[in-house]
């Protein structure tokens, strides 16, 4: 009787290994367990993180705790998207694309913000080109920008108070 884990020859002289006769079902099942325990472990630490809501909450009087004590006010966002223009001296061979929120400490000067939509987009892009390649290459442009929209922004809608800007996007090619 041959030994199932030793090579026998065949008919023609060729020598074949013998596999032991053990099913391979187990082995199947213990490889698609693992791959399931893997992917529940990659969805559970890189996915759900991303889709979970945000714990920070606003309080009353429209103030977000920090963990250093202070409180900061929020208020209401404007935001002006793809705003694209192109730069001076660039002839149209280069691009800024840039979104720009202003921050507006009460709801009526929100309201003025949107209700001047158009006036503000024209007055933002006119500023943004008359910048050259070179000055938006430089490093704290952004803040300085920044400084001119707010006090663009102040002057159209006959704000006092400082207004807070964010870019959020500012591509240049």
């Amino acid at each position: 009787m041959a030994d199932h884990a030793t090579p026998e020859a065949a008919e023609g002289g060729e020598v074949v290994a013998a596999t032991p006769k053990k099913s391979g079902s187990a082995l199947m099942i213990g490889v698609v367990a693992l791959a399931a325990a893997a992917g529940g472990a990659v969805g559970f630490y890189v996915l759900a993180p991303r889709s979970a809501p945000a714990k920070a909450t606003v309080e009353e009087g429209g103030r977000k705790p920090k963990d250093s004590g202070k409180e900061e006010a929020i208020g209401r966002v404007y935001r002006m998207d793809n705003l694209i223009v192109n730069p001076a001296g660039s002839q149209g061979a280069r691009f800024l694309m840039v979104s720009l929120a202003v921050e507006a400490p009460d709801p009526k000067l929100e309201s003025e913000l949107k209700a001047r939509d158009s006036q503000l987009r024209d007055l933002v892009i006119t500023l943004l080109q008359q910048q050259t390649m070179e000055t938006l290459s430089q490093p704290g442009i952004r803040d300085s920008i920044k400084r001119q929209v707010a006090d663009t922004v102040s002057a159209l809608v006959g704000s006092r108070e400082t207004l807070r800007v964010y870019i959020p996007q500012f591509v240049i090619q």
